[in-house]
């Protein structure tokens, strides 16, 4: 093969580089993927007997799917998308979910957070790795010069069990440890609580030193392992240390994926891990600005919080890409019920989703770091027990909310004509 995907800041503006050595702004859509398998109950049309009936059914899907988003003005495939697609060019995303395996410390939306000291996070991340790349289409995915980079996860949760999805700015220097409280609520022989036990040795080397900066009255340091709330009548230097921890933590997370994706795929860009909002701790950028190439937030929200991304982007030094946001009708579509996301985002009709949405793509287009924006998603969700919500290009019957998407198709039009101005 040669020329690969790069990132770089170009005329004062970030973005992809192309294999072609031209920038590229991406525009995308996740979940171009058939609905057979996890909305089979909730579908109103027969995809196999729409499209022919035959073998052939799902070529024919596929290949008309990637038309209509490409016709609507998207470049790209976002996460999500039928491996199908792997090794055919067409500029793509990919969701490895490293942690999927993993044992978790919380089990918000159902990914929560892997215990990355237990020795089942590693094989998580290795087992994940070989599915993607060793198995089924994994040497068309190697192969194809479409492979923008790999996602390592989706929404691991950074914040920890009680936070919040983080829409708006949360103010420089937010390191919320919700997380290592978490952690703390294992058990003794707990992997991460024992890396817990060993960091509090390594910074204070004693009880006593321990107790002289907390303003504790502890005997061992094996009395810790058995509680998960502290005295501490110094409670900022307890927030000291917990912080700390936070950062081995992301230390642990982020070299482990990346040492994996360049065993596997040495050639692409890590696209982090898609970030809920404004939730995740400053010090966990601070260790991925490392390892990782580009920062993936994902937001349902109206608007961007501009002033914390672009501190974010300063701290860091790296761009931005918007990898899922969504608007949502709510009655006018038939989704009385919504869930996750589409909650904050409800708006009257098709006509306000194709307003919101060239708000939104512009804002985030004149921002010079902001390197692509994903829309999630290309169909609608009906699962009672998943996904519900007005969040597609294509209702449940397969067809286009034709007002909508022509209002999408020309917003994706403007933007990609005025990142292209700018690089003049």
């Amino acid at each position: 093969m040669g020329q690969f995907y790069k990132v770089e800041q170009h005329n004062g503006n970030w973005a992809f580089i192309s294999p072609q050595n031209t920038p590229f702004y991406s525009i995308g859509v996740n979940g171009v993927h058939n609905q057979i398998v996890d909305q089979a109950h909730w579908l109103k049309t027969d995809l196999v007997e729409k499209y022919c009936g035959t073998r052939d059914w799902f070529p024919n899907w596929a290949s008309e799917k990637l038309s209509q988003v490409q016709q609507y003005g998207f470049n790209t495939l976002g996460a999500w998308h039928e491996p199908y697609y792997w090794g055919d060019g067409t500029p793509k995303t990919v969701e490895i979910r490293m942690s999927r395996f993993a044992p978790k410390v919380n089990k918000d939306w159902g990914t929560g957070f892997p215990d990355v000291f237990d020795n089942k996070f590693h094989a998580s991340v290795e087992r994940a790795c070989l599915d993607c790349f060793m198995s089924g289409r994994g040497e068309a995915l190697l192969n194809d010069p479409g492979v923008i980079g790999y996602y390592t996860d989706n929404e691991i949760h950074w914040w920890g069990h009680g936070g919040k999805w983080g829409n708006n700015d949360p103010g420089n220097g937010a390191n919320d440890t919700s997380l290592v409280d978490d952690y703390l609520e294992q058990p003794a022989s707990g992997p991460g609580k024992l890396a817990w036990i060993g960091l509090l040795k390594e910074r204070h080397g004693s009880i006593e030193r321990l107790n002289e900066t907390w303003g504790a009255e502890y005997t061992d340091f094996e009395d810790l392992a058995h509680i998960a709330v502290y005295r501490a009548d110094h409670p900022e230097t307890l927030e000291a240390d917990k912080v700390a921890f936070l950062r081995q933590i992301a230390e642990v997370y982020y070299r482990t994926t990346s040492e994996a994706l360049k065993r596997y795929d040495p050639t692409r860009l890590n696209l982090g891990d898609r970030m809920v909002g404004t939730s995740t701790p400053e010090v966990v950028f601070d260790v991925m600005k490392d390892y990782a190439d580009v920062i993936t937030l994902n937001f349902y929200s109206f608007d961007l919080p501009e002033r914390w991304m672009s501190h974010i982007h300063e701290r860091t030094g790296l761009p931005i890409m918007i990898t899922e946001f969504s608007f949502c009708a709510g009655r006018e579509a038939g989704f009385l019920i919504n869930t996750n996301g589409a909650r904050n985002v409800i708006v009257r009709n098709q006509s306000r989703r194709g307003e919101v949405y060239r708000s939104f793509v512009e804002e985030a287009a004149r921002l010079p770091f902001v390197v692509g924006t994903h829309w999630f998603a290309m169909y609608d969700y009906g699962d009672p027990q998943g996904l519900i919500g007005n969040y597609g290009l294509l209702d449940l019957a397969d067809e286009p909310y034709g007002e909508f998407v022509e209002l999408v198709r020309q917003s994706n039009q403007d933007v990609l004509r005025f990142r292209k101005s700018q690089e003049l």
